[in-house]
């Protein structure tokens, strides 16, 4: 099992370095293609919007098949459409059409990936252990993403956009392997017996989470944390450039920040568990709140790296340890449907506000991005209030990790 959980965070590790450096180079590279904020809005949303789409059919593939090996196609997925784009670069010609096409193809693989790997772990520990589990996992991608950023704003700025993509399609490559190497047969699903079609376990799963009212609470708020996180990282380079006028080196550092944030977050996950209980939601959500604040207000390098660092630091704590709190409370055969449920609202929330943002950003400035994601988050605390006091939610949260 440990040397299982070693793999598992190696796989973790490198999808997440990739995927930072990654993201870092092209969001960069299109904003200095197009010089326009309303790019960088549709990268972010078009990327969501298949995966958006396929988060109904991934949840049941995960509930019917092994999840190990579908962890492995989801990453042998991420390899292939980083060689595509490596080739593309390599060739010389850049266009940003393309760029979202490999990108669409991209998230979707990560959306099956996150479910799947979610489950698989769900599936392997015992339940007691899973939020070290998750938490832990979470450090070593958070850890990952860290220097996938830093790294990528220093290898766009010395070397080549190319080079950056060469490094991700390896790391998405060793990863894959990584997972494979695992020694694990699937345990047996109650319902991998029973013949039913995909559309069955579809509606079943959806009845199940109508009739989970805990688990749609859950949902809402991780949703926010979710927001808050893609938008903070899509926009952060249009930010650098047009309102704090820094470098590729400085948008690579603040986006490293908001990992260490996340580092931070992850190692002391455990104990935030323990210190927050019931209110763990709500402490998490009003850092977020405050870091929204002094990033959007201010342009003072040292205040905007401690509001982005407390953006990484709550938004990690809603989305790792709330998504323990999820598999907890979620029957065994429909981790992967909830899993993916749960992303639906994930994603929908960034596709739908993206362009919004991205208008907000070219009106308003840049700034203004930070600060009209304190709406959603204030509505959110109100909330977490609300469901900090459900007996189910106080006797879950209770639990020491």
């Amino acid at each position: 099992m440990i040397k299982d959980f070693k793999k598992i965070v190696v796989a973790f590790f490198l999808s997440e370095f990739g995927r930072a450096m990654y993201f870092v180079s092209i969001t960069w590279l299109l904003y200095q293609l197009t010089n326009d904020p309303m790019y960088t809005g549709l990268l972010v949303s078009l990327g969501f919007l298949p995966g958006l789409v396929m988060n109904v059919f991934f949840g049941v593939v995960v509930d019917r098949f092994d999840r190990k090996k579908l962890s492995v196609l989801a990453n042998l997925l991420s390899t292939t459409a980083m060689l595509s784009l490596l080739i593309y670069f390599l060739f010389g010609v850049v266009e940003p059409w393309f760029i979202m096409g490999v990108h669409m193809v991209l998230q979707m693989s990560g959306s099956l990936f996150r479910p799947a790997i979610q489950a698989f772990m769900a599936e392997r520990f015992p339940k007691e252990q899973l939020p070290k589990v998750f938490s832990q996992s979470s450090s070593a991608a958070i850890v990952g993403g860290l220097l996938g950023a830093s790294l990528g704003g220093l290898i766009i700025s010395m070397i080549s956009i190319s080079g950056s993509m060469a490094i991700v399609t390896g790391s998405f490559a060793i990863a894959s392997i990584a997972l494979l190497l695992i020694q694990h047969v699937a345990k047996e699903r109650a319902e991998a017996v029973v013949e039913t079609s995909i559309i069955t376990d579809i509606v079943e799963g959806f009845s199940y989470l109508k009739q989970n009212r805990f688990l749609l609470g859950l949902f809402v708020i991780m949703f926010n944390g979710q927001l808050v996180f893609h938008t903070s990282l899509g926009f952060l380079s249009v930010y650098t450039i047009d309102y704090l006028q820094q470098t590729a080196a400085v948008y690579g550092l603040l986006d490293a920040t908001i990992s260490v944030g996340g580092v931070i977050a992850g190692l002391l996950g455990t104990w935030w568990w323990k210190v927050g209980k019931n209110r763990l939601a709500i402490y998490s959500l009003l850092l977020v709140l405050i870091g929204l604040l002094g990033v959007g207000m201010a342009q003072a390098l040292p205040i905007v790296f401690a509001g982005i660092f407390l953006i990484g630091l709550g938004t990690t704590w809603i989305r790792v340890l709330l998504q323990a709190v999820q598999q907890m409370a979620t029957d065994a055969n429909y981790h992967g449907r909830m899993a993916s449920y749960r992303m639906i609202g994930n994603q929908g929330s960034v596709v739908v506000s993206a362009p919004i943002i991205g208008w907000i950003a070219a009106e308003y400035g840049a700034n203004y991005i930070y600060l009209s994601l304190m709406l959603p988050i204030s509505l959110c605390i109100l909330f977490a209030i609300f469901q900090s006091r459900q007996k189910s939610f106080i006797q879950m949260t209770n639990q020491a990790a």
